[in-house]
């Protein structure tokens, strides 16, 4: 039997630079970087419908997800939680678009189950950061490898060379 390490797959939204980040917390708290979108993979919702707006980020999250599992499957490891974080609301659209994707997100992911946190306009830069849960809860076995990894997770994502680089999509043709 292949018994896959379990992981809580992280992805870290950085509206400053429109970008994602995929990577993982192990059970013993070690933080695994994964795959980085480039800069401004998240800006074209800008310009479209709040509609399009959440359907576009919550499709782009998806993809964010599948990516990191792929990476993690291929380490052994296998996601027991799926956790995303913003660090704020996202720019240039309605207060409740981060909302309604956080919902969304939560109702959409249900093996595993996922948290939508926000850390409430700080950078992840700040500590201590303690992100508000906005859908979604962390089950309590969870908490600890959580609070206890996040810090080093955000700590390597300031290095970008810690994270393969995920190309932006190529424009669609009509």
């Amino acid at each position: 039997m292949n018994v896959k390490e379990p992981v809580l797959l992280i992805v870290l939204i950085e509206t400053a630079r429109m970008r994602w980040l995929a990577g993982g917390i192990d059970m013993q708290h070690n933080a695994i970087p994964l795959l980085a979108s480039q800069d401004d993979d998240l800006a074209p919702y800008r310009t479209l419908e709040f509609e399009e707006q959440a359907s576009f980020l919550r499709h782009r999250f998806c993809g964010a997800l599948q990516r990191g599992c792929d990476r993690l499957w291929g380490r052994k490891q296998k996601a027991c939680q799926f956790v995303l974080v913003t660090d704020t609301h996202f720019p240039d659209a309605p207060a409740e678009l981060t909302d309604r994707v956080a919902e969304h997100m939560v109702q959409w992911m249900a093996n595993p189950p996922l948290v939508f946190f926000s850390a409430d306009d700080r950078s992840f830069q700040s500590r201590p950061l303690t992100p508000t849960a906005l859908a979604g809860s962390l089950p309590d076995d969870y908490t600890e490898v959580w609070q206890a990894g996040l810090p080093s997770l955000l700590d390597a994502a300031t290095n970008d060379d810690d994270w393969e680089t995920v190309p932006l999509p190529k424009p669609r043709s009509n």
